[in-house]
């Protein structure tokens, strides 16, 4: 029994840390991230758009709450923020940010790369 704890534990820690955001709609919400930031969320090379794929949640939260709150994307030299802030600002509420974020953290990663590319 004492071995079976700590997996059930940390299974409950793990959904109830995914429960703040539903996939599905954040999956809807995510098609017009996905012009940029590719379907799988591996980002566009050729434009510069990051890969959102793999990032830890609390960062994508937080990096779309600075968006929307004019921390990131409001410095004229910041091209790619300034391009970003408008788009974080179609989602319009933190529903709506904790189901992108959701959905983005659902994408499996390691399908997705080559098998010598790195995960950072």
């Amino acid at each position: 029994m004492r071995w079976i704890c700590p997996p059930i534990l940390v299974l409950v820690l793990v959904f109830s840390a995914m429960a703040e955001g539903d996939v599905f709609a954040g999956q809807q919400r995510f098609a017009i991230c996905s012009n940029c930031h590719g379907q799988d969320a591996m980002g566009i090379p050729s434009i510069g758009t990051p890969r959102l794929a793999g990032q830890r949640p609390y960062y994508l939260k937080r990096q779309l709450q600075n968006f929307q709150a004019g921390i990131r994307g409001s410095d004229d030299r910041d091209e790619k923020g300034k391009m970003m802030r408008p788009m974080s600002l179609t989602l319009p509420d933190e529903q709506a940010i904790d189901d992108v974020v959701a959905y983005i953290a659902s994408i499996q990663l390691a399908e997705k790369m080559a098998p010598d590319e790195p995960v950072n």
